[in-house]
């Protein structure tokens, strides 16, 4: 069986000035496998939720940019535990 995917999503960015930007991601995927019953047991939709921040800054060759993501049933997965990624990564170029 084949499902369908049905995703809704928004991003927000806004440039503080010309070193600074800070950016906010909301997502929402909905998995329907199109199967309705799978041995007698009817198989419910899953959504997979994601909501992200990114920061990033920059000043002549050093950047430096950081994100937070949090994901609720990651891979259409009701029974998995919630993903929650941070990073923060500073570049230098010489």
């Amino acid at each position: 069986n084949e499902g369908i995917f049905e995703g809704e999503q928004f991003s927000v960015a806004y440039n503080v000035n010309e070193n600074l930007s800070i950016s906010y991601t909301d997502s929402s995927d909905v998995y329907d496998d199109q199967s309705n019953v799978k041995g007698g047991v009817e198989i419910a939709d899953v959504s997979m939720d994601t909501k992200a921040i990114q920061v990033a800054y920059s000043m002549g060759a050093m950047s430096v940019k950081a994100y937070q993501m949090s994901t609720k049933n990651p891979g259409y997965d009701s029974d998995a535990a919630d993903l929650n990624v941070t990073e923060i990564a500073l570049g230098l170029a010489f």
